[in-house]
This record gives C-alpha cells, structure tokens and sequence, in this order.
C-alpha cells in the first residue's frame, strides 16, 4: 500500500483518484520550507514510489483530471508514450522551430541553432550556478502533488493538466506543443543531467537538475533545446546565447510560456 512519508512536515494529507485512476496525493506545505521538503521527499521516491511536484491548489488535482481527454492520461498513455525517442523526438522539435522560423523570415538562414557555432562563444563552466527560481522565490508554492510514477517525465502523461502552455510555435505539421512533448523533454533532460520536475503551474514550470552539462558543446546543445522547448525564454532571461551563460548550467531551470 502506498504511503505518503512522515516527517516532511505536510498537513491535510488528502488521497485523489484521477479519471484515468491515478490514485495521487495532496498537502500543505510548512511556510516558505518548499525547497526542503521537496528534497526530502524526493529522498523518499526510491521507498515510497512517489514522485512530488510543487504547486499551488494541489488539491484541485482530481477535478482537473476530469476536464483531459480521457486517452491523454493515465497509465495506458504513460505505455504508449514510452515507446518515444526522446532524442528522435527533440531533433523534431527543433526541425518544426526552425520550419516555422524559415517561414517567419522569408526563407532567411540562421545560425542560431548550430551548437557548435554556439559553443566557440562560452566561457568555461567552473562549477554549477544556483539557477533561476523565476516563479518559486516570488510566489512560493503553498502545495505538493505526489504522484506513483517511476520517474518525474512520467508526471506530465499520468497528471497531463500539471503543465499546459500556450504561444509555442511550430510549423504546421507540428504547431503546438503536446504532452508526447512534454515527456519527451523532460525524460530526455532527466537522463542526461538530472533533471526533475520541480514546480509545474500551468504555464510555468521549473527543475531541479543535478548534474547540468558542464562542457562548452553541451552547454550549448542544451540551451538550444531549452530555446526549442520555450522561446519565450527570451522574454525573462534573454536570446539563446544567454541562456546557454545563465541558465542551461545552472542546477535550477525555469519556464514559462506566455
């Protein structure tokens, strides 16, 4: 039977069933002791099976469930979606941004997706920076969700309606992003630097990354992709070059969707 840890300082421990079954947990969290206890929790993921996200009104969860596509959530389409190449998955990303970026600028080349190019621009990475908390240091989230998945980029296919951003742009054989996406990403960004879901709001989401790239080329492929996955990147932190300085080493990542 599946428990929530003790210790972590949670209240109103509340048990949810999503319409597709997904039998999740919800809590309060101590005031402004959100990064603690995540931490702690996800210590705990290897005993309890449960993958904790931060947000705000986790209790709302189940309700939200109820308002997905039934096929797009759960267990079944969690199986279906792990038949995708998250490495296949994000060069077709990228191919789409760039399909639609050809388009925007008359057939004009760009070099800004060449990491190697990119790359010959970075300084070296000493060490890991602290990273952006660009929604959690403002806005603390007052709620934790804890989900039974085997890893973090399960989340988004078992609780798909965690993150949902709008103003991606692709091109019109792939216009918008999906939770296929969203999975691809973050288990492609889990497998090579640690990166896990660490707040998911809607249309913001942020993670916390253990082992961000350090060499210069893959630095610079990770910012690229970063600017694949949210160009609005550019409205918060800057082009794609400044991402690969601030963010794309850093051990916290954050997003946001206009």
């Amino acid at each position: 039977m599946t428990t929530v840890p003790s210790g972590a300082g949670l209240s109103n421990v509340q048990e949810w069933v999503t319409v597709a079954g997904v039998h999740v947990f919800s809590a309060d969290l101590p005031a402004a002791e959100h990064d603690q206890v995540w931490r702690a929790l996800r210590a705990e993921h290897p005993r309890s099976g449960l993958v904790p996200v931060l947000l705000n009104g986790p209790s709302r969860v189940a309700a939200w469930s109820e308002e997905w596509p039934l096929e797009d959530q759960g267990p079944a389409a969690l199986a279906e979606v792990r038949r995708i190449d998250p490495v296949e998955h994000m060069a077709m990303l990228q191919r789409s941004v760039q399909d639609w970026d050809a388009a925007e600028s008359l057939g004009e080349p760009t070099d800004e997706y060449d990491p190697g190019l990119l790359a010959a621009t970075l300084p070296a990475v000493a060490e890991a920076v602290p990273g952006r908390r660009a929604y959690t240091s403002t806005y603390p989230p007052d709620g934790v969700l804890l989900v039974p998945a085997e890893a973090a980029h399960d989340v988004p296919v078992l609780v798909p309606y965690l993150i949902t951003p709008s103003n991606w742009f692709g091109a019109p054989w792939h216009p918008d992003l999906t939770w296929h996406d969203h999975y691809a990403v973050l288990r492609l960004w889990q497998e090579r630097h640690g990166a896990e879901l660490f707040y998911a709001g809607g249309s913001t989401i942020e993670l916390a990354v253990s082992r961000p790239p350090t060499a210069a080329l893959d630095v610079a492929r990770c910012a690229i992709e970063q600017w694949v996955y949210c160009a609005d990147l550019s409205q918060k932190l800057g082009e794609v070059d400044v991402v690969a300085r601030r963010q794309a080493p850093a051990a916290h990542w954050s997003f946001w969707w206009d």
